[in-house]
This record gives structure tokens, C-alpha cells and sequence, in this order.
């Protein structure tokens, strides 16, 4: 469905990603997952066409993204960004009917149906007429989440994909299952969904494969099982772990070793006076 080809890309010196080939298909949940600066966010913007790789190809539904017109695929593709500035004044479900934008729908019955759906799906459907200026961190970000979701609504031929930078960031315990369980149901409709997710643990439930992303190369792929592991983990986010069983179910969970983190990192013989 979406594939990233040997993509490799340069800003002066630096080279942000390293032949990066990468396939989310059709009715998966992907989690990349990688320290700051690995090029988790960078990826994401090339495999969306917001940035153009120097060598490699991204492909869409068998096509290169250059082959697409913008408007052809923003009806089959969604982008949610790490960050969404809107400083006028809208209401929230303003804000979620700007994704049927490329659908050219207007105010027909059904599109308001869309808006009014994508909103209840993030449970956001209280802050229809609330001012999305006055909402919260959390708030906006589940509005944003609707709008994308709103984009994407319909199965529209060839198939959709929806690509989401940190989506959890701003969001409590709870809401942060709800979105991820919404993404795991897109996926088993069909969307081929890509997230950045930092916690392993959420990564671990929700999705179906991992991507570890270091110094913009892959470091690993495959099952949460096959990527959540010490072997894996502690070199890459210099982050000594161990993995156990999550006791209601078979996924893994990652338990980091803190006493560990801080005898490699103080410096030695150093002493720390608490309270004086």
C-alpha cells in the first residue's frame, strides 16, 4: 500500500535518513518507534510527500507519490502532524469539516453526518461548538485527529492510509488507548495506518509490526515480540530494560532498569547531597 524505497535524504552534510525501506500494507497498524532525533518525523513527512527524498522512491497503491495529483491523494491519504497551529477563531467542528475539503462535498446532509462521526469517534463530539482556541492541549489534538479522520472517511478506491506523527503526545492514559484502539479498527477496515509512538508499551498492544528508527537507518523490524528486546532496545536508546509477559495477555512489556540508567551516566565518584 505504502511503501518507502532505499529512501535516503540529505539537508547540507548531514543525511537525516539512510536508505530506508519501509512497506505498511493495507489492514496494518505500523509503530515506529526510536529515540529524539532518530528521524522518526522526517520519515513520516517524506513517506506523506511533504519532502522529497535525494535517492530512493515512496510508492503509493503501486504508484510513485510524484505520479499522484495533491488533490487525488488527500482523498485517499491523511497526515495528522506532530503539531497544528490554528489561531482564528472556529469551532471545533469547523475545524474537522476542513478534512472534506478535497471530497468538494459542502454542506450536503451527509458531509455534516462525516463531521459529526469523526468527531464521536475520538470522542470528541461535546466540543462540536466549542471554540477550538479555548480547548486544551488534549482537546485539540483529538479535533485534529477528527479532521484527518474526516479526510479519510469513505473507502475511497484505492485504498487509504493514514500516517500520524505522535498522536498520543498530548493525550491521558485513557484517551491514549482510545485513539490507538481506533487505529488498530481503522487498520482492520482496511486503512493502512503508520504511527510514532515513543511509549513501548502502548506500541506493543496496538500494533501489529515495529519499526525502530536510529541515526536514520532501521535498526529493527518485525512483531512487538521480535523488536521489544534488550538486545534491541538498551543499545539504540542507550536504556538498560528488561521484557516481561503482559500478565492479561501475550504482548510484551518493557520494564526499564532506572538504578541501571543512573550508575552508567553520573559521573564517577560523584556524590549528590539531598536537602543540603
Amino acid at each position: 500500500m505504502l511503501e518507502a524505497c532505499q529512501v535516503t535524504l540529505r539537508r547540507g552534510a548531514a543525511t537525516l535518513l539512510h536508505e530506508v525501506s519501509l512497506t505498511v500494507n493495507a489492514g496494518e497498524l505500523v509503530a515506529v518507534i526510536g529515540p529524539n532525533g532518530a528521524g522518526k518525523s522526517t520519515l513520516l513527512r517524506v513517506l506523506s510527500g511533504e519532502l522529497t527524498p535525494d535517492a530512493g522512491e515512496v510508492r503509493f497503491c503501486g504508484r510513485p507519490l510524484r505520479a499522484w495529483s495533491p488533490a487525488a491523494l488527500a482523498r485517499c491519504r491523511a497526515v495528522l502532524p506532530q503539531q497544528s497551529t490554528l489561531a482564528f477563531a472556529f469551532y471545533s467542528e469547523e475545524v474537522v469539516r476542513f478534512g472534506r475539503a478535497p471530497h468538494n462535498g459542502g454542506n450536503h446532509p451527509r458531509e455534516r453526518a462525516i463531521v459529526q462521526a469523526a468527531l464521536a469517534a475520538v470522542a470528541a463530539e461535546h466540543l462540536a461548538t466549542r471554540w477550538y482556541t479555548t480547548l486544551s492541549g488534549g482537546e485539540q489534538q483529538r479535533v485534529q485527529l477528527a479532521r484527518v479522520l474526516a479526510q479519510i472517511w469513505e473507502a475511497t478506491p484505492p485504498g487509504r492510509a493514514l500516517l500520524l506523527d505522535e498522536p498520543i503526545a498530548s493525550l491521558d492514559p485513557a484517551h491514549q488507548h482510545r485513539v490507538l484502539a481506533l487505529a488498530r479498527r481503522l487498520a482492520a477496515a482496511g486503512v493502512a495506518v503508520l504511527a510514532i509512538i515513543h511509549d513501548f508499551n502502548l506500541a506493543a498492544h496496538y500494533a501489529h509490526r515495529l519499526v525502530v528508527l536510529h541515526q536514520g537507518r532501521i535498526a529493527a523490524v518485525g512483531t512487538p515480540a521480535e523488536v521489544l528486546t534488550p538486545a534491541v532496545i538498551t543499545p539504540v536508546f542507550e536504556l538498560p530494560i528488561t521484557v516481561i509477559t503482559h500478565p492479561a495477555g501475550s504482548q510484551p512489556v518493557v520494564v526499564p532498569l532506572p538504578d541501571a540508567v543512573a550508575e552508567a551516566t553520573l559521573p564517577c565518584g560523584a556524590v549528590y547531597d539531598h536537602g543540603r
